[in-house]
């Protein structure tokens, strides 16, 4: 009868082991699929090395050894055993105090462990208090180490504080009570068995003092073998080390009995701890979290990306952010707004399920607006390549076709929609808004006010007239107003850069070989010629080019960078100009070329927000854009000259 009472606490021993990997698993199946088998494991050995060693050493190998086969790594190992250890110290000490009650003789350790909880709630409300004040103290110490340690030293803080919070905030609680319920109630029957044993056998034990053993700061401070050996002799812990190991080895081998594989139902359960995939990402978007810079937009950013795997960050000069993301094995693209821009994003979702029957646009797929966060999803097409790609990579009379094909479309089935005159008033508001007020910016920003002392500046060795002489000259309300007279309204897309055009290079299902993403509302003055100049701003002043640009020398009143803009922009530009000329007329393609100025003029701000020092290549890009508008009308103006010289003057004379 005593060896059946043994044994059934060396069972109940062995599953309350079996419900705390369990508890464990809980912790981990937030973000990825638990390896029961590497738990098991992990847990058997750490309990051995505990026996053997002194200061509970067995739970680092614990969390190394999970953490090696976790997908989230060692950092995230580390959260979800310490809420273990602090879920089981947390049990502990009610017991402690329910115990005490009893038996004066555990005051002490009861003592001991409500310091112990005392410390740990007033370190957590401290850390909650001044969060951002550690997460810049962090970020200080990472600084002074290259990118990669940086990289590890803020992926580790950040797997530890965002797995704390959602381990709190996502788990089952209900689940996580009756886990940690019958994990103490089979530890403490099995230990009420073994007490029961142990006085069979007249060994002066009680209840209390098994716990005390067990739980005692003795315990912690020294290895369980030791403190065996303190309370039996040698025929005792004999018996001890029997019911203390045989468990460990009925859950080490258990381990090999678990299934390898995640079952295809619950892996789209799982959501990301950290959605970046590139290391360069990863850190760009560290340092933002941990400089407490944005803390709402990051939360939210969190939020909504928790599902996905970012693949590629393809955001550019708008404040909407676009990523090539994966999910459940599927790729697909990711465009959102956070704030001020969710209602400007969620236009565009309008604008495409408005306009779609008339042009070649994307699918959406996904539409989430609410709470001041906008989100859609866009389908990820294998054979599709960007236009810029295209024209790169494939021969230039095919890439001028597609590209003349997409202007075409765009002028008979979107620039006939709602045709109307050009109203002068909104002209007026378009010049003040988006020519005025941004020359005021520009002029006033950081790293391009100091040019503006100077009547000339220098481009990579090549002088151009400045900012002032433009503004004086051209870029004045009544040369624009001259300019923009004769525009015409209408449905346009509003951002029709080179890069906003998709090609296909597989023609599949009839249609035609291009979509179109990204339309831009709110442009004031709905001339068709601002999708044209959008396409200028790319082929003509080299947008793309400068964007891969990533160094800028400046120094006095000269900027140098590496411009490479391709040959093929050359060549595509002397064709689109060409087209648009004999389509429109010589007065609406310079109408198209101020349009263009006036894009550059509305990227500024952006780039001056967002890039700092970079912000120059996009002033020089305007700069050389401008010169080359004013000669390209001033040998126009000649050439005119001359002709009537030629056909009225000198006849004359």
């Amino acid at each position: 009868m005593n060896n059946i009472i043994f044994i059934i606490s060396i069972i109940l021993l062995s599953i309350a082991h079996y419900i705390k990997i369990i508890r464990q698993s809980q912790f981990i199946e937030i973000y990825e699929r638990p390896p029961k088998d590497i738990l098991s494991k992990s847990l058997s050995i750490t309990f051995i090395l505990n026996l053997i060693f002194p200061f509970k050493i067995g739970n680092i190998f614990r969390i190394i050894y999970t953490g090696k086969h976790l997908k989230n790594g060692k950092s995230f190992s580390f959260a979800t055993i310490i809420v273990d250890i602090l879920l089981d110290f947390f049990t502990i000490t009610i017991f402690y105090c329910l115990f005490s009650l009893f038996n004066k003789e555990l005051i002490n350790n009861t003592i001991t462990y409500l310091s112990i909880v005392a410390l740990i709630v007033v370190a957590c409300i401290l850390m909650i208090i001044l969060k951002k004040q550690i997460k810049k103290i962090i970020l200080s110490i990472s600084c002074i180490f290259n990118d990669r340690i940086q990289l590890n030293i803020l992926k580790t803080s950040w797997y530890t504080i965002i797995s704390f919070k959602d381990m709190f905030k996502r788990i089952n609680k209900g689940k996580l009570i009756v886990t940690t319920l019958l994990s103490i109630t089979c530890y403490l029957s099995s230990y009420y068995l073994l007490v029961f044993f142990l006085q069979s056998l007249d060994f002066n034990i009680s209840f209390m003092k098994i716990f005390e053993m067990l739980y005692g700061s003795n315990n912690i401070i020294h290895s369980s073998i030791y403190v065996f050996y303190k309370y039996f002799d040698l025929k005792g812990l004999l018996y001890l080390l029997i019911y203390v190991s045989l468990p460990i080895i009925i859950i080490y081998i258990s381990s090999y009995f678990y299934k390898k594989h995640p079952s295809k139902s619950k892996k789209s359960s799982y959501i990301e701890l950290f959605p970046h995939i590139n290391q360069h990402d990863r850190l760009v978007f560290l340092n933002k979290y941990f400089n407490a810079e944005k803390s709402n937009y990051i939360n939210s950013y969190i939020d909504i990306n928790r599902d996905v795997s970012i693949i590629q960050d393809y955001s550019a000069g708008s404040n909407a952010t676009t990523m090539l993301c994966r999910k459940e094995n599927k790729n697909f693209y990711r465009k959102y707004s956070i704030g001020k821009d969710a209602q400007k994003l969620y236009d565009q979702v309008e604008w495409i399920e408005e306009h779609k029957s008339k042009l070649e646009l994307t699918e959406i797929i996904k539409v989430q607006y609410k709470d001041d966060i906008c989100l859609y999803d866009m389908p990820y097409i294998e054979n599709a390549v960007t236009c810029f790609n295209y024209v790169h990579t494939m021969p230039f009379e095919k890439s001028w076709n597609i590209l003349k094909t997409v202007i075409d479309d765009l002028n008979d089935n979107l620039h006939s929609v709602n045709r109307r005159k050009s109203d002068k008033s909104l002209t007026e508001l378009y010049i003040d808004n988006k020519v005025l007020k941004n020359i005021e910016i520009i002029e006033q920003a950081p790293y391009i006010k100091p040019l503006m002392e100077y009547e000339y500046i220098y481009i990579n060795g090549k002088k151009y007239h400045n900012l002032k002489y433009y503004k004086k000259k051209y870029l004045n309300k009544e040369y624009l107003m001259e300019i923009f007279k004769n525009d015409e309204y209408s449905d346009i897309h509003g951002d029709f850069t080179i890069e906003n055009i998709v090609c296909l290079k597989d023609k599949k299902n009839n249609k035609k070989p291009y979509y179109i993403i990204d339309p831009n509302t709110g442009n004031i003055h709905d001339s068709p010629y601002l999708d044209y100049a959008k396409l200028l701003q790319s082929i003509h002043g080299g947008y793309e080019f400068l964007m891969n640009t990533n160094n800028v020398t400046y120094y006095d009143n000269q900027i140098e960078f590496l411009f490479t803009k391709s040959n093929v922009y050359y060549k595509l530009f002397e064709k689109v100009i060409g087209h648009l000329e004999n389509k429109f007329g010589k007065e609406a393609l310079k109408s198209i070329f101020y349009h263009e100025v006036i894009h550059w003029l509305r990227l500024l701000p952006y780039k001056i927000n967002k890039i700092g020092d970079r912000s120059l290549l996009f002033y020089a890009g305007f700069i050389m854009v401008m010169n080359d508008i004013e000669k390209r009308y001033k040998k126009w103006v000649n050439w005119q000259f001359l002709i009537w010289m030629e056909l009225y003057l000198i006849p004359m004379i």
